[in-house]
C-alpha cells in the first residue's frame, strides 16, 4: 500500500536512509549483472551473500528509531499479517505457480514479520544495550554449538547440504512440499534454524539504532568500535566455524552485521554529523538519490524480483519463434555492442532510479 507522507519538519536521521538506500543499490547492482555475481556455493562469503544480512541488520536499526516511542499492539499485529500475506504471494510470483500444495511457507517477508514481533517483545523486557549485545551473541554461540554438535555426523565434522539442523527441522515444522526448492536442496535458508541465528544480527542493529539516538559528540566513535569489535569476533568464530549463509554460521551473522554497522558509520560521519560548513552540491545530490532509493527500499527490493519473474515466465511469439521477454530483452541488448547484461543493468537501474526519485519527489514510499 501507499503512504503519501506530509512535508514537516522532523529531526530525521538521514544516515539511516542512505545507508538503506545503498543496500539497495547494490542489490539491484547485484541481481542485474546475474552470472558475475552468485552466492557462495555453501561455505564461504560473497558481495551477493552481503545483501539479506545488511537488510536484516538494518531493519533493527530502524526498529530502535521508529519505535523509540513505543508501538501500538494493533498496528504491529497488521503489520504482521501483511508481511506474511505479502510473503506469500510473492513465494507464488517467484515460483510462478498458484498450487498451494507446493506453495513454500517461508521466506524474506515472514522472517521480516517474526523479527518485528521478537524485537518489540525483547527490547520491551531488555532494554541495556549490553544486555542485548550479550543476548545476540548468546545467540549466535547457541546456534553455532547446535551447527558444530549436528556436523559431528557430518562430512569433514561440519554442517553439510542435507546433514543440518534446516534438514531435520523444517521439514518437520512446514512439511517438505512447503519448504525451499521442496526440500531438494537439504536445507531452507529462511527456516527456523537461520531465522533464530538472524535474529541476532537484528538486535545488533537495533543497538546501532540506539546509539544513533543519542545524538552526541561520540555516536561516531561508538558506531566505530561496535562495528569493528563485532567484525574482529567474526573473524575470530570464523576459525571455528566458516562463514555461510545457507545455515547463516554465527561468524557469518557477525561479519554481516559489522559490516552493516560500519557502512552505516561511514553515512553518519557523512550526512548526519552537524558542522558549519555549506552544504556540497554533489553530496547533497547523492543524499537525496540514495534517500529515494533508502525510503521506498520495499518498492525497489522485491519489486526487481517480481519483474524479473515476469520477463522470465511470460513469451512472446515473434516471427514464429516463442521466447520469454527476458531473452528477447538479452538478444536485442546484444546489438548495442556492449554485453547485454551490462546494457540490462543500465536499463534496470535506470528504470527503478527514475521511478524512486519521482515518489521521493511526492513524499510517497510504498510501506507494509
Amino acid at each position: 500500500m501507499s503512504e503519501r507522507v506530509k512535508n514537516k519538519k522532523n529531526s530525521r536521521i538521514h544516515s539511516l536512509d542512505i545507508t538503506r538506500g545503498a543496500i539497495v543499490f547494490l542489490s539491484i547492482f547485484t541481481f542485474s549483472v546475474q552470472g558475475i555475481f552468485s552466492h557462495a556455493s555453501w561455505y564461504g562469503i560473497t558481495l551477493l551473500d552481503m545483501i539479506f544480512p545488511a537488510f536484516i541488520t538494518i531493519f533493527g536499526t530502524s526498529m530502535a528509531i521508529a519505535y523509540r516511542k513505543g508501538v501500538r499492539a494493533s498496528r504491529l499485529a497488521k503489520r504482521t499479517i501483511r508481511l506474511i500475506i505479502f510473503g506469500l504471494l510473492f513465494n507464488m510470483i517467484a515460483a510462478w505457480s498458484m498450487d498451494l500444495s507446493t506453495l513454500r511457507f517461508t521466506g524474506v517477508l515472514q522472517m521480516f514479520a517474526v523479527f518485528g514481533v521478537l524485537t518489540v517483545i525483547i527490547t520491551k523486557y531488555v532494554k541495556n544495550l549490553g544486555m542485548l549485545i550479550a543476548l545476540s551473541l548468546a545467540i549466535f554461540s547457541i546456534h553455532g554449538i547446535a551447527l558444530l554438535a549436528v556436523g559431528q555426523g557430518c562430512e569433514e565434522g561440519l554442517p553439510q547440504v542435507g546433514c543440518n539442523p534446516s534438514h531435520f527441522i523444517d521439514p518437520v515444522i512446514f512439511g517438505e512440499s512447503h519448504t525451499y526448492a521442496q526440500g531438494e536442496r537439504g536445507h531452507d535458508p529462511e527456516g527456523i534454524p537461520s531465522m533464530f541465528a538472524a535474529l541476532g544480527n537484528v538486535l545488533l542493529g537495533f543497538v546501532a539504532g540506539k546509539l544513533l539516538l543519542q545524538k552526541g559528540k561520540g555516536t561516531g566513535k561508538k558506531l566505530l568500535l561496535f562495528s569493528g569489535s563485532i567484525i574482529f569476533l567474526s573473524l575470530l568464530i570464523e576459525q571455528i566455524i566458516p562463514f555461510g549463509k545457507r545455515l547463516w554460521t554465527p561468524s557469518f551473522g557477525l561479519l554481516t552485521a559489522g559490516v552493516t554497522i560500519l557502512l552505516l558509520f561511514f553515512c553518519y560521519i557523512l550526512f548526519d554529523r552537524r558542522n558549519n560548513e555549506k552544504v556540497n552540491p554533489v553530496k547533497g545530490t547523492v543524499q537525496w538519490v540514495m534517500e529515494a532509493y533508502g525510503r521506498n527500499s520495499f518498492l525497489v527490493y522485491f519489486g526487481k524480483y517480481v519483474l524479473y519473474a515476469v520477463l522470465i515466465n511470460i513469451n512472446i511469439t515473434f516471427v514464429n519463434e516463442k521466447k520469454s521477454i527476458y531473452s528477447w530483452l538479452m538478444e536485442a541488448f546484444g546489438n548495442f555492442g556492449l554485453p547485454p547484461k551490462l546494457v540490462y543493468f543500465i536499463i534496470f537501474f535506470g528504470f527503478w532510479l527514475i521511478i524512486t526519485l519521482l515518489a521521493h519527489k511526492k513524499r510517497i514510499y510504498v510501506k507494509i
